[in-house]
């Protein structure tokens, strides 16, 4: 009897656990809402939650229906299967965000998408996407690497602009379209070099393979003291070497100067401009290159390589010191 009412008592503790457990209040989103056909959650931790199926409204004119919340409460994001594009601007400005999450669906991620996302440090592109449209990740100034699958077949130039940490680019094997080599992006022939990420360190080598330089390739690169351009290279786009102000050195080893129509950012004045022996009047009289005020033959030392107007100010400080 004693064990009968004992598994009775028992039983009625459990039913009642139980039945407290499923009547506790489920805590409610801290916002909710639809964007287009589109159905968004935004709950207490922090995560955005998009789901639904098809493609996500652009934002270029108007505000998205989470746009309070991007720079305060959103510090991730999952996007669910089903989506098929990521619109402009959806989540440009949410520098709280650490993480997101595309979906296999997505095939376009537009304009500005992610632009301004300055504690983002790495994203997933799916093997979906086909299009990386401008600036979708530019100022994303956590972001240090990025691989693109092979789905991809365009990527705008300004994609990844102003990405000062960003330091390697890997691109799967089986892209069509595009490679790498060392982390820079360049076509898939590796005849044109696409993008030199600017978290880079250093000097760098430019393959043998490519011809030409893309629009913004090196962009404020700022940390990029040293670049050698090979005899290969016939075109330089403009805004190439824009910001690289730490740029000190410009190995050209093209025997007939590359036209050019600027080379903004670099101080022509500090920057040394290395060339064949055989290459020195071409160049000294060549425009933009002919503003350089050291041109000097390949291998010959900075001392050499020293300017009269620089030799004239040391011989000042040297005069200086004597008084």
């Amino acid at each position: 009897m004693k064990r009968t009412v004992l598994l009775f008592l028992l039983l009625c503790l459990l039913i009642t656990t139980g039945c407290k457990e499923k009547n506790e209040p489920i805590e409610p989103p801290v916002a909710s809402g639809t964007t287009g056909e589109l159905r968004w959650v935004l709950s207490s931790d922090g995560t955005l939650t998009i789901s639904g199926n098809g493609e996500m409204p652009d934002y270029s004119h108007s505000r998205p229906q989470w746009f309070d919340y991007l720079s305060s409460t959103i510090t991730a994001i999952v996007i669910n299967n089903g989506i098929t594009s990521i619109g402009i601007g959806a989540f440009s400005g949410c520098i709280r965000l650490t993480s997101v999450i595309i979906p296999n669906s997505v095939t376009y991620i537009s304009g500005s998408a992610f632009r301004g996302c300055i504690r983002l440090t790495s994203v997933t592109i799916p093997n979906s996407v086909t299009y990386i449209s401008g600036s979708a990740f530019s100022q994303c100034s956590s972001l240090t690497s990025v691989t693109i699958p092979n789905s991809v077949t365009f990527i705008e130039r300004t994609a990844f602009y102003d990405c000062n940490n960003l330091i390697f680019i890997n691109v799967d094997n089986g892209n069509a379209a595009y490679s790498s080599e060392d982390g820079v992006l360049f076509n898939k022939t590796k005849n044109t070099l696409i993008l030199y990420p600017s978290g880079k360190i250093g000097a760098y080598i430019i393959p043998n393979s490519v011809t030409f330089i893309e629009f913004s390739a090196f962009s404020r690169c700022i940390n990029l003291t040293s670049v050698t351009i090979p005899n290969s290279v016939t075109s330089i786009e403009e805004h190439a070497f824009v910001g690289c102000s730490s740029l000190t050195e410009i190995i050209n080893e093209s025997i007939i100067p590359q036209d050019i129509l600027e080379l903004l950012g670099v101080d022509r004045s500090a920057c040394i401009l290395r060339v064949p022996a055989a290459s020195l009047e071409a160049y000294r009289t060549a425009e933009v290159w002919k503003n350089f005020a050291n041109i000097v033959a390949i291998g010959e030392t900075n001392k050499t390589a020293m300017s009269f107007l620089q030799l004239n100010n040391l011989l000042n400080i040297q005069e200086y010191e004597k008084i």
